[in-house]
C-alpha cells in the first residue's frame, strides 16, 4: 500500500507508526505476520507511488517494480530511498483504521537526491519546486 503519512516514534528503542484501514489487504497481513515495512521511495519513483496507492484488484499499467525481503520475510522494494522492517509492538483501533507501533528491526538505506511526497493533493519535490 502508498501510505499518505507514517511517523516517527521515539529514538531508543527506534520506533514508527502507521494507520492502515480496515477491510485492505494490508490490515490482514499485518494483523496475521505482526510486522510491516516502509519504503521511502525516491522522486524517480513515483509510478511506484501511484501504483501501490490503488487496490489490488485495480494494479494495472506497466509499471516494473523488483523486491527482495528482509530477514523476517517482508518484502523490501529494491531500490527505494530507505526501507525499514519493523515488528509490531502495539495497535490501537481508531475509527475505521488502526494505528500500528513498530519497533524498527532492520533498516537499509541507498543513495538518492529526493524523497517522494504527497503534498497537497498531489505529487511534491521540495528540492525542486
Amino acid at each position: 500500500m502508498t501510505a499518505n503519512a507514517f511517523s516517527s516514534i521515539c529514538l531508543d528503542p527506534p520506533t514508527v507508526m502507521v494507520c492502515v484501514a480496515h477491510g485492505t489487504h494490508t490490515h490482514g497481513y499485518l494483523e496475521k505476520t505482526r510486522r510491516f515495512g516502509v519504503n521511502i521511495l525516491k522522486q524517480e519513483q513515483q509510478d511506484l507511488g501511484v501504483y501501490f496507492a490503488r487496490k489490488p484488484e485495480d494494479r494495472t499499467g506497466d509499471v516494473s517494480y523488483h523486491y527482495s525481503e528482509a530477514a523476517d520475510k517482508t518484502p523490501v522494494l529494491d531500490d527505494s530511498m530507505v526501507f525499514f522492517g519493523c515488528e509490531v509492538k502495539g495497535a490501537h483501533i481508531y475509527g475505521d483504521h488502526t494505528i500500528y507501533v513498530g519497533e524498527v528491526k532492520e533498516m537499509r538505506r541507498n543513495d538518492s537526491s529526493a524523497p517522494l511526497m504527497f503534498y497537497n493533493s498531489r505529487w511534491y519535490n521540495p528540492a525542486g519546486e
